[in-house]
């Protein structure tokens, strides 16, 4: 009965453009999508309870947040958030936002450090090759960090 109630909690919040769970300005970033879709022909933006990911990126004990828009869907566009080269990913830290338009991305820990690697288009590598790039990136001294320009 529990999961039931949490279940519906959680749909509730869907359809009111919230995420349980999350901080006010990943709240606000689906509520920009949300005007984004809508912008377009009277859209209506959907999408998943894995939309946001919480998790401490920096080590310093505090959640911090992924926004994956590749579980965004937009009834009048297919391609709204995501295309050919990838999809929006929205990183906060520290009330930071770190954009990136993505194939893949992933979490990894090595040694003390935590760092996002992420999957990109030949396009942001240089090159329009459909084949691919790489992107790591990790927080020292309060920012992001990454060999990217």
């Amino acid at each position: 009965m529990k999961r039931v109630i949490m279940l519906l909690i959680s749909a509730s919040a869907v359809l009111w453009g919230i995420a349980p769970q999350a901080s006010e300005l990943s709240n606000q970033l689906i509520r920009d999508a949300r005007q984004a879709c809508a912008a377009n022909q009277d859209g209506q933006l959907g999408y998943q309870p894995g939309t946001i990911r919480v998790i401490d990126l920096n080590r310093d004990g505090i959640d911090d947040e992924i926004v994956d828009e590749s579980t965004y869907t937009c009834t009048t566009s297919a391609n709204q958030f995501c295309d050919a080269t990838g999809c929006g990913l929205k990183v906060i830290v520290n009330n930071q936002i770190l954009q990136r338009h993505v194939r893949q991305w992933q979490i990894i820990d090595w040694d003390n450090d935590r760092m996002l690697l992420l999957a990109l288009h030949g396009s942001q590598c240089g090159t329009q090759a459909p084949k691919g790039c790489y992107e790591a990136i990790t927080w020292v001294d309060g920012g992001f960090r990454s060999v990217r320009p």
